[in-house]
Formats: C-alpha cells, sequence, structure tokens
C-alpha cells in the first residue's frame, strides 16, 4: 500500500512540476511582450529550471550549453541541487564519449 502511495505522490509531485513551470514560462512570455511591465524574460528561464529535472530534451539543451558556455554557467551550477548537477555532469560525461 505504501508503495501505490509513493507512487501517486511522484506523480503528483511531476505533475505540479508541470503546471507550475508551463505556468511560469507562460506568465513570463505574456511579461516579455513590450508595452507590458514585469520580469518576463527571468520567469521563462525559471520556468525552464522547473522543468528541468523532468524532462530529458532540457537537460541535454542545458548541457550542450554549459559545455559552449562554461563562465556563463559556472555561476548557474551554484544554484542546482546536487542531484542536478550530477545529472548533467553525467549526461555530459555520456555525450562526449558517444561523440569520441
Amino acid at each position: 500500500m505504501s508503495l501505490m502511495l509513493r507512487r501517486r505522490d511522484r506523480l503528483l509531485v511531476r505533475i505540479a512540476r508541470w503546471i507550475g513551470g508551463i505556468a511560469l514560462i507562460l506568465v513570463g512570455l505574456v511579461l516579455s511582450v513590450p508595452g507590458i511591465p514585469g520580469p518576463g524574460f527571468l520567469l521563462v528561464i525559471f520556468g525552464i529550471f522547473v522543468l528541468m529535472p523532468e524532462s530529458r530534451w532540457l537537460q541535454k539543451k542545458f548541457v550542450s550549453l554549459r559545455r559552449r558556455y562554461p563562465r556563463a554557467f559556472a555561476k548557474v551550477e551554484r544554484w542546482l541541487p546536487k542531484r542536478m548537477r550530477r545529472r548533467t555532469e553525467r549526461d555530459s560525461d555520456s555525450a562526449q564519449r558517444r561523440a569520441a
């Protein structure tokens, strides 16, 4: 029974993360329209970071951008949780092995 509850809780967390991330991206896009004041671009970036643990595509894009702009992403990585840092490092290592 507890296994079912944990699965359901994980599913609810994933659904909440997707809803929250997409909502942040949409609000950010609306606020980035000229003439509407607000931190639109920052909300879009924050929404992307909320969705990153759930999306392999976003993780791959983050790894490729991190390789391309290492100085800029050194500051970003300090804000990531430890498990996310390890995951992106593992993805970049496997991508380098495939490229070789």
